[in-house]
């Protein structure tokens, strides 16, 4: 079977943990430990990898350790040693125009405007699949972009991403196992009410 690799974005370093942006890291970190696996940093690629195998399907687990707008850097010599192209590729990234904890997928689509995604995209050269997950608009209509997705979750808000752990591991096990066809058929139907 053709290797899947699943990429996680968001920024290195502990100032950056729980914060809006790195919903993609902390998303395929539940993945791996779901998995029971752990990752490890590989430096030549400036990544933190590791590889489980679901249903005797291998599927390579990355977190891009540059910064967002640079996540694009070692992924096409990484991918391309792995045997894993744009088809095979599921990006895990944060969403601002969902609401909270919404969970969307799409194949095939640019960057909305992410440039975490336009770094990844630039890079490989081909489509792929996005999980995009809900962070939430800004509540405040003059707060500065970054200033809110470098932003932390409130208590309530990580409180309900937890609650919703299991559905987005259902979502990225679906396009794992079924296809992304199948998995945007069934997780796209969902509406989530924004939180206030």
């Amino acid at each position: 079977m053709v290797k899947v690799a699943v990429i996680g974005l968001g920024n290195p370093g502990l100032q950056y943990e729980s914060t809006r942006h790195n919903v993609g890291f902390w998303l395929i970190d539940q993945f791996a430990g779901h998995s029971g696996a752990s990752f490890s940093f590989k430096k030549k690629y400036n990544s933190e990898i590791v590889e489980v195998v679901r249903n005797k399907r291998k599927i390579l687990l990355i977190k891009p350790l540059s910064f967002m707008n640079d996540s694009g850097n070692h992924l096409k010599s990484l991918l391309s040693l792995s045997g894993c192209d744009g088809d095979n590729v599921i990006l895990l990234h944060d969403e601002i125009t969902l609401p909270l904890s919404a969970l969307k997928i799409s194949h095939g689509q640019g960057n909305g405007g992410h440039n975490g995604v336009k770094s990844v995209l630039q890079a490989l050269g081909s489509p792929l699949t996005r999980m995009r997950i809900g962070i939430g608009e800004k509540k405040i209509e003059t707060q500065n972009l970054a200033d809110y997705v470098l932003s932390k979750f409130s208590v309530r808000e990580k409180s309900r991403l937890d609650e919703r752990k299991a559905h987005f591991i259902n979502g990225l096990t679906t396009i794992i196992d079924d296809g992304v066809d199948k998995a945007m058929n069934f997780f796209n139907q969902e509406k989530l009410i924004p939180t206030t």
